[in-house]
C-alpha cells in the first residue's frame, strides 16, 4: 500500500518521492515538475521556486497514490495484492507524460474538476501503450478519486504560503485585465451613496407583485414589515469540527450535545451580529455565528426577505439612529442573488457587480477589490438552491469558499433550501450552518398587526380583519400549521380582506392562484389583444400542464425553469386543442406580457421562465396529476400509487407534491398510499418511505376512522424513534423527527403523551430524549401535570447534561409567568449536583437577568436584579464547579459590567481562582476592559 509514503516527515517529502518513489535524479526530478505543470498558466503555481513547486508535487503525488490505493482496498483487494499487482503500475502511471498534466490541472485556481475519465482511459488503454496494467476493479471509482484529489491539492495551496501568494496574484492581474477590458466603456465608479439609494429602491418594499398587486395601497416597506425569525445551529457541525481534531467520535458527541443544546432557538439578528455572550464555550469552540455561515430554511421561511432587511439596515444606519448598535450594520452590504450570477455566466461575483447584475448598481472591479482587501463587509449570497444544475452549484460553491479565503475582512452568509442541502463543503470550509425555525404564536400576531397597519392605515375595517385572521388561525389546526411560514402568513392576510380563510393547505395555494389569475385578467385589458374569452379554467389548465411538463423534465422538481421555445409550444398546442383562432401569436402575446409582470409565472432571464414561488410549481403539478386519475382517468390508482408514488418517494423534492395529491385524494386512496409507503424498504433512504407516510396521513382530514392504518404506521415510527443502524451523527436523522412526528400528530391522544413520558425515561439517544422533552413542551405546556413531572426529572439527577438543558430551558420559557418558577430556577443553583447548578445559573443569565435588566437602568435596579446579582456573586466566588463559577462570572460581565464588585471580583479570580484555566481566562476578560 506503498507504506513508505506515510513515514515520510514533511521536510523530506519532496525528495523522497522523486527519489524512492519515481527514482528521479535532481535534473529528473524538475523535468518531472515541468511536465507536472505542463498546462498551467506560467504566472500561476508554475511560476514558483523549484524546491516550492517540486515540494507541492509531491505532496499531490501522495495524495493521489494513496487516494488509489484506498479505492483499491474498498474494493476488497488485499494489501498484498495491491502491493504487488498494482503499486509497480500505479508508479508507472503517475510517470506517464500524458498523465502528468492531468493531475496538474488541479493547481490551476479556477480548475472545477480534473479529467477523471481521461485517467480512467489512460489506466485502461496502457497496454496498447507497451504497459501491462493490471484491470482495475469493476466498481473502481475515477471520478471520486479526481474530486477528493483536487480537494487534497487546493488544500495544499492553503497551507503553502508562496502558493497562495502566487495565485492572490494571479487573481489580481485578472482582475486587472478583466477591469481594464470592462472599462473600455465608462467606469462605473465607486459611489457607495448612490449605491444606497439603489438598495432602497431595490429593496425598500416587499415584492407582493409575486402574491397581489390588484390594490395599490399594498407598497408595504420591507424594513417595517420584517418579523425577526429565531434559528436554531445544526446540530452536526460542532462534532463535524471536532472530528478532525484529536478527540474520540464519543467526545465529540458529547461536546456536540452539550454545545447544541447550551443555548436556546436565538434571534437570527444577535445569531449573525455574533452579540451574544458565550456562556457555552468548553472547547475554544464558539457558539457565535462567526464570520462565515448558511441560513437554511424551507421555502417561504423568509430567508431571502432576511439579506435584504440586512441591506436595508446599513442604508438605515447611513441615515438614522436605528442600527448604530449592530457591528453588522456598519459593514457594505453586498447581495448576490445566484440563481442570477448562474445564468450571468460572467468569470467572477466582482465582475458580475462590475457588470450591474441583480440589484441595478454597478460597482468598479478593481475598486471593489480594493475594498473588499482594507474593509469589513457583509456578502450575501442568496438562493444556493436555486442553481439547480449540480457542476454548476458545485462550481459556485467552491467559488464561494475561494471569496472567503481571498477576502478575510468579508463576513459571508448563503441562504439556501434544506431539501437538497449538501452541507459537507462549507462545513469543512469553516461555514457554520442555522435553520430558521417557524414562526411562533407571538410572531405571528406581530406580523398580522404589523401588516393591517401598513396596508390598511386607519381603515374602519382593519380591526376585525386582524381579528378573523388571528381567530382562523387559532381555531383551525389546518391554517395553524400554515401559518408559521411567512410566505404562507402573507398570502393569508392579503386572502383575508375578500373572504374567510379555507382551512386546507391546497385549497390555500388555489385561492392565492386565484388572486393572481385575477390581476392576469385585469393586465389584459391593456393589451391589444382579445384574451377576454380565456376563463380561469383554461388559465389554470395551461400552468397544469407547464408544471407537469417541467416536473417530467431532466431537473424534475428540482429545477423551476422552462424555455420559451418549450412554453411557447405548451401553450400553442393548449390553445390550439381549445379551438383559439392564432393560437401560437396568443401564446407569444402571453409569454411577451410575463416579460413585463410578474404572475404565477415570471420571467427568470437567458429565455427561461419559472413560477414566482416553487410552491406554485409544486401545486399545480399536484393538481394536475389528481387530474389526470379522477377526471380523464388517464391514470389508474395503480400507475398513481407505482409510477407516481413508487418512482418519487426517494426524492425529497417530490415530497412536497406528493403530500398535496394525498391531501386531495379520496380518503380511501389516500389511506391506500399510506400502506404502500409503509411496505416499501426504505433504510438506504433513511427512511424516507415512512416520514413521507406519515406526512400524507397527516394530509388526510378525516382519521378517526382509519385505526388500523394509524396503528401500523405508529409502530413503524416507534422503531424509527429508537433506531441506531447508522452512525450517531446520521441517527439524529431518523429519531428527531421520528419523535416529533409522533408528537404532531397524536398531540390530542393522552395514550401518545404517556408514550412520549415514558420514552424520555428508556430512550436510548439523549437527542430523541431530547426531542420528546420539547414535543411535550410544545403540545401539552397546558396539562396541570407536565410542570411537575418537568421538575421530577430534574430531580432524579439521572439524565445526561443535554436534557437537563432542554427541561431548563422550558421550563424557564413555557412557565415564566408563574410565580414559583423563579423560586424554583434560584433554588436549583444550590443543588448538590454540579450540572443542575451550572444549568440553572446559565437559565437565570440568559433568559431572567436579560430580560430584567432590559426593562431597568444600570443605577436602578429592582429587587430581581438585585436578588440576581448576589447570586452571581456568590456562584463565582464560592461555587466548587469550575463552570458554574465561569458561567456566574459571564453573567456579571455581560448584564452588570459597571458594577464595581463585578470588576472586583474579575480581580481576584485571575489570581485567586484555584483553576488555572479559570484565572488565565479572567485574566484575559481584564486586558480586554483595559482595552476598551
Amino acid at each position: 500500500m506503498l507504506e513508505w509514503l506515510l513515514t515520510i516527515g514533511a521536510t523530506e517529502l519532496g525528495k523522497a518521492i522523486f527519489e524512492q518513489g519515481l527514482k528521479l535524479g535532481q535534473t529528473a526530478a524538475e523535468d518531472y515538475v515541468k511536465d507536472f505543470f505542463k498546462g498551467c498558466l506560467k504566472e500561476g503555481v508554475a511560476a514558483a521556486k523549484p524546491e516550492v513547486a517540486k515540494k507541492a508535487v509531491a505532496g499531490a503525488l501522495q495524495a493521489f497514490l494513496l487516494l488509489v490505493t484506498e479505492e483499491l482496498e474498498d474494493q476488497e483487494l488485499s494489501k498484498a495484492e495491491i502491493r504487488d499487482r498494482y503499486d509497480p503500475a500505479l508508479i508507472q502511471f503517475v510517470k506517464d507524460d500524458l498523465v502528468k498534466p492531468i493531475l496538474g490541472q488541479a493547481f490551476e485556481k479556477d480548475c472545477s474538476a480534473i479529467d477523471s475519465a481521461a485517467l480512467a482511459t489512460l489506466w485502461a488503454q496502457a497496454t496498447l501503450r507497451g504497459k501491462p496494467f493490471p484491470a482495475m476493479p469493476e466498481g473502481f471509482d475515477w471520478q471520486r478519486i479526481g474530486g477528493e484529489y483536487l480537494k487534497k491539492v487546493r488544500r495544499i495551496v492553503r497551507e503553502t504560503p508562496e502558493l497562495r501568494s502566487l495565485l492572490e496574484t494571479a487573481l489580481l492581474e485578472d482582475i486587472a485585465r478583466n477591469t481594464a477590458h470592462l472599462n473600455k466603456q465608462i467606469s462605473p465608479g465607486f459611489d457607495v451613496a448612490k449605491y444606497r439609494d439603489s438598495l432602497q429602491t431595490s429593496y425598500g418594499y416587499l415584492k407582493l407583485s409575486t402574491i397581489d398587486t390588484t390594490d395599490q395601497q399594498y407598497r408595504v416597506k420591507l424594513w417595517k414589515m420584517f418579523i425577526e425569525q429565531t434559528v436554531r445551529e445544526d446540530l452536526r457541525q460542532t462534532s463535524e469540527v471536532l472530528k478532525t481534531s484529536e478527540v474520540s467520535e464519543s467526545e465529540a458527541l458529547e461536546h456536540d450535545r452539550r454545545e447544541y443544546f447550551q443555548q436556546p432557538s436565538r434571534k437570527v439578528l444577535e445569531v449573525i451580529n455574533s452579540q451574544i455572550p458565550d456562556f457555552s464555550e468548553k472547547s475554544g469552540i464558539s457558539t457565535g455565528f462567526s464570520e462565515r455561515g448558511v441560513i437554511l430554511g424551507d421555502p417561504g421561511a423568509g430567508k431571502s426577505t432576511l439579506l435584504q432587511y440586512l441591506a436595508l439596515e446599513w442604508v438605515e444606519s447611513q441615515t438614522s439612529e436605528v442600527s448604530k448598535t449592530s457591528e453588522v450594520s456598519a459593514r457594505l452590504p453586498l447581495l448576490i442573488e445566484l440563481r442570477e450570477y448562474a445564468i450571468a455566466q460572467t468569470n467572477s461575483f466582482l465582475e458580475f457587480l462590475h457588470r450591474g447584475r441583480g440589484v441595478d448598481w454597478q460597482f468598479d472591479q478593481q475598486q471593489l477589490h480594493q475594498y473588499l482587501q482594507e474593509h469589513p463587509t457583509l456578502v450575501m449570497f442568496d438562493g444556493l438552491d436555486e442553481v439547480f444544475d449540480r457542476p454548476t452549484q458545485a462550481a459556485i460553491t467552491d467559488d464561494i469558499i475561494r471569496f472567503a479565503q481571498q477576502y478575510p475582512h468579508a463576513q459571508i452568509l448563503i441562504t439556501s433550501r434544506i431539501i437538497g442541502y449538501s452541507p459537507e463543503r462549507l462545513q469543512h470550509a469553516g461555514f457554520r450552518h442555522f435553520t430558521i425555525q417557524p414562526l411562533d404564536t407571538d410572531e405571528i400576531h406581530e406580523f398580522i398587526n404589523r401588516w393591517y397597519t401598513l396596508a390598511l392605515g386607519n381603515d374602519p375595517d382593519k380591526d376585525r380583519l386582524v381579528t378573523r385572521l388571528k381567530e382562523a388561525i387559532s381555531n383551525s389546526q389546518a391554517i395553524r400549521n400554515l401559518a408559521d411560514n411567512p410566505l404562507l402568513l402573507t398570502m393569508m392576510a392579503i386572502l383575508n380582506r375578500r373572504q374567510e380563510l379555507p382551512r386546507d393547505r391546497a385549497d390555500l395555494y388555489d385561492q392565492a392562484s386565484r388572486v393572481l389569475l385575477y390581476h392576469w385578467d385585469v393586465d389584459h385589458k391593456k393589451l391589444n389583444l382579445p384574451l377576454d374569452t380565456i376563463g380561469r379554467r383554461e388559465k389554470q389548465e395551461m400552468l397544469r400542464l407547464i408544471a407537469y411538463d417541467m416536473q417530467a423534465g431532466e431537473e424534475g422538481l428540482k429545477g423551476n425553469l422552462i424555455s420559451a421555445d418549450r412554453l411557447t409550444r405548451i401553450l400553442t398546442d393548449y390553445l390550439r386543442d381549445q379551438g383559439f383562432s392564432e393560437p401560437r401569436e396568443k401564446a407569444n402575446k402571453l409569454i411577451d406580457q410575463l416579460r413585463h409582470r410578474n404572475f404565477i409565472l415570471c420571467d427568470r432571464g437567458a429565455d427561461t421562465y419559472g413560477f414566482v414561488h416553487r410552491t406554485f410549481l409544486e401545486y399545480f403539478c399536484a393538481v394536475e396529476i389528481v387530474h389526470r386519475f379522477e377526471k380523464q382517468r388517464t391514470l389508474t390508482f395503480e400507475q398513481l400509487r407505482d409510477e407516481v408514488f413508487g418512482n418519487h418517494w426517494q426524492d425529497e423534492t417530490w415530497h412536497e407534491t406528493l403530500r398535496l395529491v394525498s391531501s386531495m385524494l379520496n380518503v380511501h386512496f389516500s389511506s391506500n398510499i399510506v400502506d404502500y409507503l409503509l411496505e416499501q424498504n426504505g433504510e438506504n433512504e433513511e427512511f424516507a418511505n415512512v416520514f413521507l407516510a406519515a406526512h400524507c396521513f397527516s394530509e388526510i382530514k378525516n382519521r378517526n376512522s382509519l385505526s388500523a392504518i394509524s396503528t401500523k404506521l405508529f409502530g413503524c415510527l416507534e422503531k424509527l424513534a429508537n433506531y441506531t443502524g447508522f452512525d450517531r451523527l446520521d441517527d439524529y436523522k431518523i429519531n428527531v423527527p421520528a419523535v416529533s412526528i409522533i408528537a404532531s400528530l397524536w398531540k390530542d391522544d393522552p395514550i401518545k403523551l404517556a408514550w412520549l413520558k415514558n420514552f424520555v425515561l428508556i430512550a436510548y439517544r439523549d437527542n430523541s430524549r431530547d426531542q420528546a422533552i420539547r414535543e411535550i413542551a410544545k403540545y401539552w405546556k397546558y396539562e396541570i401535570e407536565i410542570l411537575s413531572w418537568f421538575k421530577n426529572i430534574v430531580e432524579q439527577s439521572t439524565f445526561g447534561f443535554s436534557v437537563l438543558i432542554t427541561i431548563f430551558a422550558r421550563i424557564s420559557r413555557d412557565w415564566k409567568n408563574d410565580p414559583n418558577t423563579l423560586t424554583w430556577l434560584m433554588k436549583c443553583t444550590k443543588s448538590e449536583n454540579e450540572e443542575i447548578r451550572h444549568v440553572a445559573l446559565q437559565e437565570l443569565a440568559l433568559t431572567w437577568a436579560k430580560d430584567q435588566i432590559a426593562l431597568s437602568s444600570v443605577t436602578q435596579l429592582n429587587l430581581l436584579d438585585l436578588n440576581l446579582l448576589d447570586l452571581f456573586l456568590d456562584s463565582a466566588a464560592h461555587d466548587i464547579d469550575y463552570w458554574a463559577r465561569r458561567t456566574a462570572l459571564q453573567a456579571l460581565l455581560t448584564h452588570y459590567p459597571t458594577h464595581p464588585k463585578t470588576l472586583e471580583l474579575l480581580r481576584d479570580r485571575a489570581e485567586n481562582d484555584p483553576d488555572e484555566q479559570l484565572r488565565q481566562w479572567a485574566q484575559e476578560q481584564l486586558t480586554q476592559r483595559s482595552q476598551q
